[in-house]
């Protein structure tokens, strides 16, 4: 299958970066609408065998003029050990003007919690990690990149001398996120009630630089063409009927990307794993797994129906894993639901990124 980058340009807040699960149901939802209940059966039905896409989930991309920066999830690692923190200040006569050795790991320590915090790798940092560039090596560009620029604040990304100089101090990119107080409704009477119930919900509102993009594996992208113009007005994630999650979809280019002779990959979706695919004596694989539960996202079709999902357990974007044969995707999409007959599948097919990962060393 090929692949494609999508952008989506938000033109209003968004609850939260759309997941390859999110992104999943508001593609099946814009099939169903546009060519029919049956044929997005048929989609679903060959997920077990041959998925017709697959998907990533979205990720930062920084653009203005002609200067573009995406973003992709820092691979999760085995971390750096105190030996690594204790040869690095032994390398360098002082850090931020602080000369003892006990000083130095002091501040080396302070840096690397914030470098842990990053969540985000620019596509040329990325591009290393998969040729085998070590955590210990990043850090210490890290380092000396913060002691140049003071201004650099943007911890969840991170990116190099170069794309700062050029992309990044000059177009300023932010998103503010803020929560957002709502008013819950009572649909008998139509009121907030006499206590005026109140809840927040967290929302995402970006500068025009900053917008987000995913990939999408597939065979057939004028297929899908259509449903992201549906999904223009449609909208993406919660609360859309609130005008909320408003996003301009363009199909931006054919890319290539990772290594074509490893079994390591990087995974860029959120992945249920099938066991049997894995190598679990691997000395390389470093994942996060995460419990998920969510809502079918229904219109009118489960009106008054119990529409949560059983609940799924996650690897996280950027776990890092060996695969006992190489194939085009991983993991499985279980059945979460089942109302008046419909299943209700959850997407869990991993977005395989191959590469030779470093680990931290």
């Amino acid at each position: 299958m090929k692949i494609y980058q999508i952008k989506l340009t938000p033109v209003s807040s968004f609850q939260g970066f759309p997941a390859s699960d999110t992104l999943f149901g508001a593609i099946c939802w814009g099939i169903k609408r546009i060519y029919g209940e049956s044929r997005l059966i048929t989609i679903l039905d060959g997920f077990q065998g041959k998925p017709e896409f697959i998907l990533s989930s979205a990720f930062p991309y920084l653009e203005s003029n002609n200067s573009c920066l995406p973003f992709y999830p820092k691979p999760i690692s085995a971390g750096l050990s105190a030996s690594d923190i204790e040869e690095i200040a032994d390398a360098v006569k002082k850090i931020d003007g602080v000369s003892d050795k006990k000083g130095k790991k002091v501040k080396l320590i302070t840096k690397y919690k914030k470098f842990k915090k990053a969540e985000y790798v620019s596509l040329s940092i990325f591009e290393r990690l998969l040729k085998g560039v070590s955590e210990k090596a990043l850090f210490q560009e890290y380092c000396k990149l913060c002691s140049k620029f003071e201004d650099f604040k943007e911890k969840k990304l991170l990116i190099n001398e170069e794309e700062y100089t050029k992309v990044f101090k000059i177009i300023k990119p932010s998103v503010k996120t803020e929560l957002v107080q709502k008013n819950s409704i009572d649909r008998l009477t139509m009121s907030t009630g006499e206590e005026g119930e109140t809840f927040y919900l967290q929302e995402h509102f970006t500068s025009p630089a900053f917008k987000l993009h995913f990939l999408i594996k597939t065979d057939n992208i004028d297929f899908l063409k259509p449903v992201f113009r549906y999904l223009e007005d449609k909208g993406i994630g919660g609360n859309r009927s609130t005008g909320k999650g408003r996003f301009k979809i363009e199909g931006l280019n054919e890319v290539t990307i990772g290594d074509n002779s490893s079994r390591n990959f990087i995974t860029l979706s959120k992945y249920i794993p099938d066991v049997s695919e894995i190598n679990r004596n691997s000395q390389s694989m470093y994942y996060e797994i995460f419990p998920w539960r969510s809502k079918i996202d229904s219109e009118y079709e489960f009106k008054g129906d119990d529409i949560w999902k059983y609940k799924v357990m996650y690897l996280k974007e950027g776990s890092c894993l060996e695969a006992k044969m190489r194939k085009e995707f991983y993991g499985r999409m279980p059945i979460v639901k089942e109302i008046n007959g419909q299943k209700i599948y959850q997407n869990g097919i991993a977005f395989p990124v191959f590469g030779n990962f470093g680990g931290s060393r």
